[in-house]
């Protein structure tokens, strides 16, 4: 298909990555579904262009998807376009722990996986993006227009963000360790 303007955007990252968060913002910009109107799980293809998202891996038992295919099923209607989600990986695998009771070396093993994947999309003719959640929340909107950029969108929209990461370093006790590291070098240089 000559000139095509229609975009397919596949979403990927380990899951905890914040991948669900890029895709519904995704969704929303290009004008597929409102932001929250989609829960970010598999497809929102409601119009000209279509978003995918797939945690790395999902389902239960653990999924990982086909590139290729994917990749071969679109290329010859969509402009294809991949988002590489990223997220600090201890606080990722915390977070799966947390939400799906899965055992450090599971999610070890799962997050080779997934680097394998991404880095396989990396080494295609593919458009990709790398998306880093932690520079999410400290640049927001100014990193957000990146998202836009490569997407060839024009927004200002932002959804209301809160710092995941926050929970989980005080949940590990890594804020009352720093707390008295700070108050032991207060007590020396005093």
């Amino acid at each position: 298909m000559q000139g095509k303007t229609r975009k397919c955007v596949f979403v990927i990252g380990p899951e905890s990555s914040g991948s669900m968060l890029i895709a519904k913002i995704c969704s929303h910009v290009l004008g597929i579904q409102a932001y929250g109107s989609w829960d970010g799980a598999g497809w929102s293809d409601e119009g000209h262009h279509k978003v995918c998202h797939r945690s790395l891996p999902y389902s239960n038992p653990p999924v990982f998807p086909d590139i290729d295919a994917w990749i071969s099923t679109n290329k010859d209607e969509y402009n294809i376009h991949f988002v590489l989600t990223t997220r600090d990986l201890m606080i990722s695998e915390i977070s799966r722990f947390d939400r799906f009771a899965k055992p450090l070396r599971q999610s070890k093993l799962e997050s080779e996986k997934a680097k394998e994947i991404m880095k396989g999309v990396m080494n295609k003719d593919q458009k990709y993006l790398i998306w880093s959640y932690e520079t999410f929340l400290f640049l927001g909107l100014d990193y957000l227009q990146l998202l836009y950029q490569f997407l060839d969108v024009k927004s200002d929209f932002i959804p209301d963000l809160v710092d995941g990461n926050r929970s989980k370093i005080v949940k590990i006790g890594f804020g009352r360790k720093v707390r008295h590291f700070l108050r032991r070098i207060y007590k020396l240089i005093s």
